[in-house]
């Protein structure tokens, strides 16, 4: 049992195998929603419901980690990780039905893919928030996809800027929350990468970097539905 939730458990690296079994996981899900979703079409209410018992579970699941080591925090155990908040607006979701929320959850919830390619501070697979980080960086990639058979949702570029001003309100409330809290939401004051950045350099990269980002994949996402359009005309295939 104690393997299952003890937080000294060394985290995972790019090439273990947790790395590959958590990304595997990723893609069955994925194919899993797209055969049905047909099904998902026709039962909106349903796909919101299922998402909204995983995000709840989520939250219960890692809390119940921090609180059974005795180890919760205001400094890393807030929902106030990038992927965290993108977790509730998902429950929010299921009540509001707004399309700027699946924009801002598509694009804000990009950073969870990078969770997966390169996972700071994760846990073992078998470990108990292990399958925390799972459920919760899955929800944020895998719920867009499923809006879109479930509602039509589609990025738009109104979605980026929608977007961008809710995470730049984020991304400067967590820096000035940080101080006080001795926290490293969103990874501001021990970085991942640029660490002999300025302070003032990081912050604006931060944040040009992350709307460039969303930009690039808007054009990316219209080049392919354009390129799809052709292939369709073209062959006559659907």
């Amino acid at each position: 049992m104690d393997r299952m939730i003890n937080p000294d458990t060394p985290y995972i690296e790019p090439g273990d195998f947790s790395y590959f079994i958590y990304m595997f996981l990723l893609a069955v899900a994925a194919y899993v929603i797209y055969r049905l979703r047909f099904k998902i079409s026709r039962n909106t209410s349903l796909a919101l419901l299922i998402f909204l018992i995983i995000s709840v579970f989520q939250r219960m699941l890692i809390n119940s980690w921090y609180l059974i080591n005795d180890d919760y925090s205001l400094a890393y155990s807030l929902p106030l990780q990038i992927c965290r908040v993108i977790i509730w607006l998902i429950i929010i979701q299921f009540f509001v039905r707004k399309d700027f929320l699946n924009q801002a959850i598509f694009y804000i919830g990009l950073f969870a893919y990078a969770a997966f390619f390169y996972p700071i501070g994760i846990h073992p697979v078998w470990h108990m928030a292990g399958w925390s980080f799972f459920l919760l960086h899955a929800a944020n990639v895998l719920f867009p996809l499923t809006m879109h058979f479930a509602m039509g949702f589609v990025p738009t570029l109104k979605g980026v800027f929608q977007a961008y001003f809710i995470f730049a309100v984020y991304f400067l409330f967590v820096y000035f929350l940080n101080p006080h809290v001795s926290g490293n939401y969103f990874f501001i004051n021990n970085r991942p990468f640029f660490h002999d950045m300025s302070e003032a350099l990081y912050v604006t990269v931060n944040l040009t970097g992350t709307l460039i980002g969303f930009m690039a994949v808007f054009f990316i996402i219209r080049l392919i539905i354009h390129l799809r359009k052709n292939i369709i005309y073209e062959t006559g295939d659907k």
